[in-house]
């Protein structure tokens, strides 16, 4: 259930095109989220592992990847949401979970963006926020995904 918008020509192809890109944001979602945990599963466990380790080997570039490209996985989160919901707002309906996960998106995004350029290299309250945010994130877009509300 949502407010409906008046049905245009070509709707179901823009819903398909709606589906995947709520799609594509999820999984951008995903990847900017695994920063933390694999910097997590590196701390906990990987580091202690000896250098000549296999595993160890192979995990550094995957974390590194994920690390280093974290913003742009967030930043084409909240892209591909923003195209998702005109979409969906034009086509569909306008979805009361799906606008709450917008917008918990978009705040982070701009945490986010925040810690980047003006406070690079600082760890402090606004991080732990961010990362909060994370969670808050997670619960947002299963809710938004099981109700369709």
């Amino acid at each position: 259930m949502g407010i409906y918008a008046p049905s245009l020509e070509g709707g179901a192809v823009m819903d398909n095109l709606g589906g995947l890109l709520g799609l594509l944001t999820g999984f951008l979602v995903f990847l900017a989220l695994m920063n933390y945990v694999v910097k997590w599963v590196n701390r906990l466990w990987v580091a202690k592992l000896p250098k000549t380790s296999k595993f160890k080997a192979a995990y550094s570039p995957v974390m590194r990847f994920l690390v280093k490209n974290h913003r742009f996985f967030g930043l084409g989160a909240a892209l591909t949401v923003v195209i998702h919901l005109i979409l969906q707002i034009t086509f569909r309906w306008l979805s009361l979970t799906g606008l709450i996960a917008s917008i918990v998106l978009a705040l982070d995004v701009m945490i986010g963006a925040y810690l980047y350029f003006k406070q690079k290299g600082k760890r402090g309250p606004l991080l732990i926020v961010h990362r909060a945010m994370g969670v808050v994130l997670i619960i947002a877009i299963t809710a938004h995904m099981f109700s369709k509300m």
